[in-house]
Formats: C-alpha cells, sequence, structure tokens
C-alpha cells in the first residue's frame, strides 16, 4: 500500500476520470475539535502553485470545513472533461497544466500547505504531481484526503 510522504508522487488519470477528494473526518471526540483537520483546496496557475498561495478566492474549488460532519466524510468530486454543463464546473483542455494547492485555516503560525499539479502533456492522460511544503500533523487524515488520487492510477 502506497504512503504518502513529503517527497513527490505521481498519478496518472484520463480525461472523463473522476479525482474524489475524501476530507479528514473524526468519528469520536479523542480529537479536539480545534485541533481536527480543516482545508481550503484551491484550483491554481503554475505561479500560485510554486509560492503556495492562491490569488483569489475564486480560485476556490472546495472545503473540507466538516471533520465532524455525522454522516461520514466529505466526499468532493472533481471531473476531467472537455465541456460542462454546470457553471461552477471545470473545463480541462488537453495539453494545459492544472494545479491544486491546500490551505488549513487553523495553522496560522506555520500553514500547512499541499500541492498537487495537473497535467495533460500525452493528450488524452492528465499526469499528477504531489508534493507537501509542509509538515504533517495528522499524516493518517492527509493519506485518506489523498487516497483517492492512488486509486485514479492506471497500469
Amino acid at each position: 500500500m502506497p504512503r504518502f510522504r513529503n517527497e513527490d508522487y505521481t498519478v496518472h488519470v484520463r480525461l472523463n476520470d473522476y479525482l474524489d477528494i475524501i476530507c479528514p473526518h473524526y468519528e469520536d471526540d479523542s480529537v479536539a475539535d480545534a485541533a481536527m483537520e480543516r482545508y481550503t483546496l484551491y484550483l491554481v496557475e503554475r505561479e500560485q502553485y510554486q509560492l503556495c498561495q492562491p490569488q483569489s478566492k475564486d480560485q476556490v474549488r472546495w472545503q473540507c470545513n466538516q471533520p465532524s460532519a455525522r454522516h461520514g466524510p466529505e466526499k468532493l468530486s472533481e471531473k476531467f472533461q472537455r465541456f460542462t454543463p454546470f457553471t461552477l464546473g471545470k473545463e480541462f483542455k488537453e495539453g494545459h497544466s492544472y494545479y491544486y494547492i491546500s490551505h488549513s485555516p487553523q495553522a496560522h503560525a506555520n500553514p500547512q500547505e499541499k500541492r498537487l499539479p495537473a497535467d495533460d502533456p500525452e493528450v488524452q492522460i492528465l499526469h499528477s504531481i504531489g508534493h507537501s511544503a509542509a509538515p504533517r500533523l495528522f499524516p493518517l487524515a492527509w493519506a485518506v484526503l489523498l487516497l483517492p488520487f492512488l486509486l485514479l492510477q492506471t497500469p
């Protein structure tokens, strides 16, 4: 089973695949509410990805902000498609690169930032590489958040 560390990692997806984000979830009271992981995920340009700094709130794709939801962990999905009928949907073009970053609002003094680029250099394949730019507070919860990336791998 793959483990997420501070090194880079690669995930391959194809057009019409889904990128599922499983947000951190806590089912018991063993973690204080203030210590529960929450993330805002952004779809950004390359420069903002390299700086791990979004330019505007318009770049927010998802909010992982219900870590103790009764219904279980939140699942957020992005479909890699050329066209979308939804106004909030994103259209992905072959040969272009797309970058995701996340910020943790509870880490003001030591921001927790994660990065994941997704590009399409081979026309039909989207190639994703992720890098953790900061120390991880809850490795298991972040691994659960990123597990769907590995499930999208193609042989």
